[in-house]
């Protein structure tokens, strides 16, 4: 929770820096805001600015109610997650294209937080500027958490979109800006490498008044995510897997996986399941859920917003988001993961939540209810209730192990693969509310590719994004043919004809059309295939 203070702080203060030059003293007038060139002048502001950078993120996870709440775009596609109504492009891929809006803002918003963090790093690199680190290790500390954000939006725009440009430094004129598309692997090969540094230098741990902030087990838990990844693309190339096996297990025997509920629950956030969150807060004053995050002046509501699987009248941008049927009846009944996934019943703490229907006749009478079960969902904003203070969990152990399975099965090491799926299906055994184990998921005497797979759905559902990646990814290397798959294999529930997948197509998403408009050379490489 300390940590949640440190983001918003920050994300008041670097309101933008502006240089001011004159040749007539006539004009030369104090600026109304301190310039960047003496800004940094502590190592406390330094702290100031990082924080900034991880404050990025709240234009992903905000209400943003003027625009869009860009949550949907990583519920859909897949099949654990479906809209309310028929007629999402993201679900039916129908008239999916470059104008978009939540194409367009997530693309936006991960280059915000990337110009951030190239901003920073440069700050760091200045030989003056980093006189004013006082800290042992501190300095290194801050290049590895800038370094870490950077590689996280690498990853996403890769997987999402492939052929973004590759922004590493900062932006000074309208030329740097106009990059050229990546290429192959280039951009996640670029990610790979600044988490490999970032491991190195970032602490084991932070201090409590810093919880929350990036340490080396949070790095080297995405780079296994992105070597496997990488193996998954360049047909399960072992190298890649014994990469991924290898960070793994630089992974400090302190983290350890906790009741699954916890993960999802504002009072135990940040916990040694945890490998990076979102850091969600309310403003001490009232917070404007019609505005943007920027810098300066008042900023919009800085919590999550989780509305879009309930009736709050603050989803009108977003829509209604519950799970497929194909998720429900997946799910062993006695499995404690049902009940803190979704709900039939859900509990709304006695019309407390009042948004939250108990009963209601969309998606089968079931409801999402992820961080938003019971008193779960009871941390939110006091004026309007529309965003909460529970973090997002965006990387957690239990996807790393899921992920390092794959690795350990691919290279011929079954017995370890097969302990990381018991690991989690223990765990999942172990998480009922009066501490007695249940029945489900039983522990397997064997594991094969298609149980980590099933895993991964139970485990994972409605979570940052994971499924639609996991299922491309899985195509990619040969484990699935999504070619092949119906309507019905992806959960859709509406009439077959409104579904338009198209395997050549719509595996990427289109490039944004504005940033074809903006940079020619972006514009010369013309847009994904089939867009």
């Amino acid at each position: 929770m300390i940590q949640k203070k440190y983001i918003l702080i920050s994300s008041l203060l670097l309101s933008g820096f502006l240089s001011f030059t004159s040749c007539d003293k006539n004009l030369d007038i104090k600026p109304t805001s301190e310039l960047e060139s003496v800004y940094f002048q502590t190592e406390e502001r330094m702290q100031r600015g990082v924080g900034a950078s991880y404050a990025a993120l709240t234009n992903l996870y905000g209400p943003q109610l003027n625009e869009s709440t860009q949550y949907g775009f990583w519920l859909l596609p897949g099949d654990d997650i479906t809209a309310d109504g028929s007629g999402n492009n993201l679900e039916t891929f129908s008239g999916l294209n470059g104008s978009s809006g939540l194409v367009d803002g997530v693309w936006k918003r991960m280059y915000a937080v990337i110009a951030r963090c190239n901003f920073m790093l440069e700050k760091i690199a200045d030989p003056k500027v980093a006189e004013v680190y006082v800290t042992e290790g501190m300095k290194d500390a801050n290049r590895g958490e800038m370094l870490f954000l950077r590689s996280y939006a690498f990853y996403k725009l890769w997987d999402w979109y492939r052929k973004a440009p590759i922004q590493d430094e900062r932006v000074k004129s309208i030329t740097d800006a106009l990059l050229t598309p990546s290429a192959g692997f280039e951009m996640l090969d670029n990610a790979i490498a600044s988490l490999e540094e970032a491991a190195l230098i970032l602490p084991d741990s932070w201090d409590s008044k810093n919880l929350g902030r990036i340490t080396k087990d949070g790095a080297n838990g995405l780079l296994v995510k992105c070597y496997v990844m990488r193996a998954c693309y360049e047909n399960k190339n072992a190298e890649y897997y014994t990469k991924a096996i290898a960070a793994f297990n630089k992974i400090s025997s302190s983290r350890k996986l906790v009741k699954f509920g916890d993960n999802f629950d504002y009072r135990t956030e940040n916990n040694e399941e945890s490998l990076f969150e979102f850091q969600a807060s309310h403003a001490p004053a009232q917070d404007n859920a019609w505005l943007n995050n920027d810098f300066g002046g008042d900023v919009g509501q800085m919590g999550a917003f989780y509305h879009y699987f309930d009736g709050h009248w603050g989803n009108y941008t977003s829509g209604i988001f519950g799970p497929t049927q194909k998720l429900v009846n997946a799910f062993d009944a006695a499995d404690p993961r049902k009940s803190e996934t979704l709900s039939d019943d859900a509990d709304n703490v006695g019309w407390k939540l009042w948004w939250i229907t108990p009963k209601w006749d969309k998606f089968n009478g079931y409801q999402m209810v992820k961080y938003r079960n019971g008193a779960k969902g009871d941390c939110n904003d006091n004026t309007w209730s529309l965003s909460s203070s529970n973090n997002p969990r965006i990387l957690r152990f239990a996807d790393v192990k899921l992920a390092v399975a794959e690795a350990y099965l691919a290279t011929g090491k079954t017995t370890e693969a097969l302990q990381q799926v018991n690991d989690i299906r223990e765990r999942a055994r172990k998480s009922t509310a009066d501490g007695v184990e249940a029945a489900a998921p039983a522990a397997l005497a064997a594991v094969t590719m298609n149980d980590i797979m099933n895993e991964r759905f139970l485990e994972l559902a409605g979570e940052e994004g994971h499924r639609w990646s996991d299922l491309r990814r899985w195509h990619a290397a040969g484990y699935i043919n999504l070619g092949s798959w119906t309507s019905t294999d992806f959960g859709f529930p509406y009439a077959s004809n409104l579904f338009a997948f198209d395997v050549n197509k719509n595996l990427l998403y289109p490039i944004p059309i504005s940033e074809l408009d903006r940079n020619p050379n972006m514009a010369a490489s013309g847009n994904n295939p089939g867009y």
